[in-house]
């Protein structure tokens, strides 16, 4: 809850501070679907290092000039060892749906904060599979270097009654091929795990 609050309090003085500034930067798309592929490493699993692949799907809609809604949904899957048994597989699927306020802070350059849920299914294939849930606030920017490039970069916070609260970074490039098509490729890393992601976004 204590995270849920502080969340809240930031997109609150987002909006208060947000409504007496410009506009958002208008090359930099609120609106959006995202498909592609998706590649996680965790170290230190059962003496070993796991890596797991699959697909993730995203999704942000603005509510306002000021206010978006995004969501999150993603799926890997992969070999581990369990004692002597090889070849199990271990999937993990987690979803997350949030709030968020942006602002132009330049004439190329949104800030943004975000506060949601977050949820994490993890388990062997054909075994019961353990939930995580919490909360996840973050801060960052999306920056339009040239018009057709865009560089994004985010601190992220989780926290849940499930498990250990972490902080990881969050780092992204968008090509822009036409107005309605990108390019993206996304890095998540904490000092245990790490998300490699590439796709596509459609603009709208």
């Amino acid at each position: 809850m204590k995270l849920l609050a502080t969340g809240l309090a930031l997109v609150c003085v987002g909006c208060t501070t947000f409504s007496v500034t410009a506009a958002t930067s208008p090359d930099i798309s609120w609106n959006y679907l995202s498909v592609g592929y998706a590649k996680a490493n965790i170290k230190n699993i059962a003496s070993d290092d796991i890596t797991m692949s699959g697909y993730q799907l995203g999704a942000s809609y603005l509510l306002s000039d000021y206010l978006y809604i995004n969501a999150n949904y993603q799926h890997v899957s992969g070999d581990t060892i369990v004692g002597d048994i090889l070849g199990l597989e271990l999937e993990d699927t987690t979803y997350k749906i949030g709030l968020g306020v942006r602002q132009a802070v330049a004439k190329n350059i949104d800030s943004f904060f975000e506060a949601g849920y977050i949820r994490s299914d993890i388990g062997l294939v054909g075994f019961e599979q353990d939930s995580f849930n919490g909360l996840q606030a973050a801060a960052g920017f999306r920056y339009r270097i040239v018009h057709t490039l865009e560089l994004s970069a985010a601190v992220r916070y989780n926290n849940g009654s499930d498990a250990e609260n972490s902080t990881f970074g969050d780092i992204e490039v968008r090509y822009r091929i036409t107005p309605m098509f990108d390019l993206y490729a996304n890095y998540q890393f904490d000092s245990d795990a790490s998300l490699l992601g590439t796709g596509v976004v459609l603009n709208f």
